[in-house]
């Protein structure tokens, strides 16, 4: 195994971790937008927000980001280490792919059928919280791994 291959498998997955946090954050808030914006809640911070167009540009490169970063993770996944389909590893590459793929589809929804709003949120939180799945149960289910 390359030197270091797990400090950089776990600072890469870390990383992925907090830009997808950071995305589900930025889907929250413009969820929150929205709803002060259709009902007429006029909340102060509001006031303090970019328009929901600089909103999801953010979103969106986040999610860019995000994508970039996991596919570092499964890449060195699965060169760095052989035993990548034991019992306990394949449930954490299986919902990686899944959340990868549910990010891709996002920003080739946005690409070509110009999903925004609802969708967006949505989809950005599902691929979250697989992710936050797949880190929470690395730390409770696997420590030793």
């Amino acid at each position: 195994m390359v030197p270091y291959a797990d400090f950089i498998h776990i600072f890469l997955s870390t990383l992925a971790l907090i830009v997808l946090a950071t995305a589900a954050f930025q889907a929250l808030l413009l969820a929150s937008q929205e709803w002060m914006l259709k009902h007429k809640q006029a909340i102060r911070f509001i006031q303090y927000f970019p328009p929901l167009e600089v909103m999801e540009t953010y979103l969106f490169k986040l999610i860019s980001i995000a994508i970039v970063l996991l596919t570092l993770v499964l890449t060195s996944s699965l060169i760095l280490f052989r035993p990548v389909f034991q019992q306990q590893l394949w449930q954490k590459i299986l919902l990686s792919l899944l959340a990868w793929g549910v990010l891709f589809m996002l920003l080739i929804g946005r690409s070509y059928f110009g999903w925004r709003g609802k969708i967006a949120i949505s989809w950005t939180l599902i691929g979250a919280c697989l992710i936050g799945v797949v880190y929470l149960g690395t730390i409770y289910f696997m420590p030793n791994l």
